[in-house]
């Protein structure tokens, strides 16, 4: 028997352990399931404990010449395991836009960047509203508010938006809130509790569409109360999916198969490091070897579906644009896929009061 050696730097230990169990149970049942080509008959995983020292770990593992390197979970982590390598790294946990081709070549994103969300929010207003005309941003300050400035107004333009951003430092979330000048569409994105601050204020106002980072929450939205309805948030994955996959199986097979191998539903980092195994075994059985330049060759020539969506990179950034990330609204308590709008599970309730009301007697999706 010939293994395929495949490894997975994670957090193990430390605060970001669960994050990072849930990336090796992922690729546990990837390696159970997948089907390389001969000469290997099996895939071997061995997890390498990105905490404290992503760096270390990182170069451990490149070490033991695995035939690939997955992770870590983390921004600052991802960032450090990165730069102690030459190998070609898969990027499971940190979906930023630093992780460009100009500056990490070696990079393969899996995941679109997590400061699209408010490209996405603007589009699913669009889709509804031709004569939205300004959009209004409140940011925490920090590396995701300026990946988010560059990404919000480069969609603004494309979608005929007047963009006007706003960032606020620790404990300036009201005042900043206050602050916000009037628009159609509303996005805040902060921790919760800056969130909940800057709500207090806003929602007071008559916005066309609002959306908040944290409000895909269960919890937080209930924070929220009443002004909760009509919420916009990005979202992640839906488990129940049976839409069909040109790579791997259904979210919905996927879930069951997770559940039956670890006892406990899948995570949405889970998801993404399955997902990570499933573009490695494309790329070989595409190139028919396991040499990193024939992977990510065959990556950056890849365009297919798998659970959580497409997957194609940027001919450019090597960016990840083929996924989108799901935004969900909170309808009468409940929230619901509204974008994009091959995975909506329900119609787009617009302008936002409209929301108590929304989808009488609507029927999910159907995923066949």
């Amino acid at each position: 028997m010939t293994a395929l050696t495949v490894a997975l730097v994670t957090p193990l230990t430390g605060p970001d352990a669960a994050q990072g169990l849930a990336s090796l149970r992922g690729l546990t049942l990837w390696a159970r399931d997948e089907h390389v080509p001969l000469p290997w008959t099996e895939i071997s995983v061995t997890a390498y404990d990105a905490y404290p020292d992503p760096a270390a770990a990182m170069r451990t593992a490149a070490a033991a010449r695995p035939a690939a390197i997955l992770g870590p979970f983390g921004r600052r982590a991802a960032l450090a395991a990165v730069a102690a390598t030459d190998r070609v790294v898969f990027n499971v946990g940190a979906p930023i836009t630093r992780f460009m081709r100009q500056t990490y070549p070696k990079v393969i994103n899996v995941a679109a960047p997590s400061s699209t969300w408010p490209r996405q929010v603007l589009a699913l207003v669009r889709s509804a509203d031709r004569t939205a005309r300004k959009a209004a941003v409140l940011l925490a300050a920090g590396d995701f508010a300026i990946e988010t400035t560059a990404s919000i107004k480069a969609a603004g333009r494309s979608l005929g938006f007047d963009v006007t951003t706003s960032t606020f430092g620790p404990g300036q979330a009201a005042l900043a809130a206050s602050r916000l000048p009037a628009a159609d569409v509303l996005i805040v994105h902060a921790d919760p509790d800056d969130e909940l601050t800057a709500a207090g204020a806003l929602l007071r106002r008559s916005w066309r569409a609002a959306a908040f980072s944290t409000a895909v929450s269960t919890q937080v939205a209930a924070s929220f109360g009443d002004a909760s309805d009509g919420l916009l948030a990005p979202g992640s994955w839906l488990p129940d999916s049976k839409a069909e996959t040109a790579t791997g199986p259904t979210a919905w097979q996927f879930t069951g198969e997770f559940h039956a191998l670890h006892g406990t539903p899948p995570t949405a980092t889970a998801a993404w490091t399955y997902v990570s195994g499933l573009i490695l075994g494309a790329c070989i059985r595409r190139s028919g070897s396991i040499d990193d330049q024939a992977v990510l060759t065959a990556a950056r020539g890849m365009d297919t579906t798998t659970l959580l969506g497409r997957f194609r990179l940027d001919e450019t950034t090597g960016l990840q644009v083929g996924h989108q990330i799901p935004i969900v609204q909170w309808q009468s308590g409940a929230s619901w896929t509204v974008w994009p709008r091959e995975g909506a599970r329900a119609r787009f309730a617009h302008p936002r009061w409209q929301a108590r009301t929304a989808n009488p007697g609507f029927t999910p999706r159907t995923f066949h």
